[in-house]
């Protein structure tokens, strides 16, 4: 059973999500699992999943450290296992109830990403399966390109910043969208 503080069709309750030349959308209830601590690695890698180098995304695997990864996919499954292995499996983070997970896309991407980040992420510089641990939207988070059809970027934040970071978006994008009115 997924509990979210702050709305149960996602993490934004009351909040409006920009659409248009930047849209963002409410992924948070997206099922994760989390893991960090010695036998992580091992563990995800016995399961199947592939692990890839730190910083990097690969078939649904963020390894986001060491030994510290967030799985997006087949998570029950794997919650399952993991309560069964013995140790070392690493310990559950709590990646599904204390994170928000956002979308970001639109035509304006990019401009908007270059105000809001302070990493290069344009598509030169920013290629697929990586990983940026870094501040988006004014808020400490991990992202990641995205793209489902065009492209976006996946944000992972500290659910308790929904409405900071919705609201810091939509300020931002302001001059994207004023063009749409």
């Amino acid at each position: 059973m997924r509990i979210y503080p702050l709305d149960p069709q996602g993490a934004a309750k009351g909040v409006p999500l920009i659409t248009g030349p930047v849209t963002l959308s409410d992924d948070s209830r997206t099922p994760r699992f989390g893991l960090k601590g010695r036998g992580t690695v091992s563990f995800l890698q016995a399961q199947g999943y592939e692990v890839p180098e730190v910083n990097r995304i690969a078939t649904g695997v963020l390894r986001l450290g060491r030994e510290e990864a967030v799985v997006l996919n087949h998570t029950d499954d794997l919650r399952s296992r993991w309560d069964a292995a013995a140790a070392p499996k690493g310990y559950y983070s709590w990646r599904e109830e204390t994170w928000a997970m956002m979308h970001l896309s639109g035509p304006c991407l990019f401009d908007l990403m270059a105000k809001i980040c302070p990493v290069n992420l344009n598509q030169g510089a920013f290629g697929h399966g990586e990983i940026a641990q870094t501040r988006v939207g004014y808020v400490e988070a991990i992202t990641w390109r995205d793209d489902r059809g065009a492209p976006g970027f996946s944000v992972l934040f500290d659910i308790a910043a929904t409405a900071f970071f919705a609201n810091a978006v939509a300020t931002a994008a302001g001059e994207f969208q004023k063009g749409t009115a």
